[in-house]
């Protein structure tokens, strides 16, 4: 509503929300949802019709974000940089079983894994003294310097996600995330426990 310069108030449409006020980086709608069917990369959520249904969509949509974020930006759920970070808390090494425990992997999928980590220089196979089938994964010194800058990002990672809340929002969020864990357990009774990025 603005003011005519004879006092008269007077309804103006709305405007398009810029950049600033509404928009999410890369084109992203987070507040005002509007239809768009040029847009190829337009997430569904911004179209659902039922208020409820397209914040559920968007919250979902937001968690999926946070979820790929820490995949990427934490070398995957089992890839080089979450291997060597659990070989660095297990004292630099560990029974190659115990990783493929730890990590819910199948034999021939650790295996593939470990062999581009060795072929990087940053572990090394050897057999097991103590039991000649199974073999003894263990950090190279490269790996081992590798491995603390890894954890030593994540541990600085950790420590500045949240920033954005306070101690009461870090709380309630936390809270939340605990109920959702829960109720997606239960909804989804074929998932697996806790996945093993969440160990490291």
């Amino acid at each position: 509503m603005t003011e005519r310069a004879n006092g008269e108030a007077s309804m103006e449409e709305p405007t398009s929300p810029s950049e600033d006020s509404g928009f999410a980086p890369c084109g992203r709608i987070e507040s005002h949802p509007r239809a768009s069917t040029d847009d190829p990369f337009r997430p569904r959520w911004m179209d659902i019709a039922d208020p409820r249904e397209r914040q559920c969509a968007h919250i979902v949509d937001m968690l999926g974000f946070c979820g790929h974020y820490m995949h990427v930006n934490g070398g995957g759920r089992s890839g080089r940089a979450p291997i060597i970070c659990a070989l660095l808390k297990h004292g630099d090494a560990m029974p190659q079983r115990e990783l493929m425990n730890m990590f819910d992997l199948k034999a021939g999928s650790l295996s593939e894994v470990l062999t581009k980590i060795e072929r990087d220089g940053f572990i090394e196979r050897t057999l097991d003294p103590q039991d000649r089938r199974q073999r003894i994964v263990r950090l190279t010194e490269a790996g081992h310097e590798q491995a603390v800058l890894e954890q030593r990002g994540r541990e600085r990672f950790r420590a500045e996600a949240l920033t954005c809340l306070d101690a009461d929002e870090r709380a309630q969020l936390e809270d939340m995330l605990r109920r959702i864990k829960q109720h997606w357990k239960q909804i989804e009774p074929d998932m697996k426990g806790d996945c093993a990025c969440s160990r490291n």
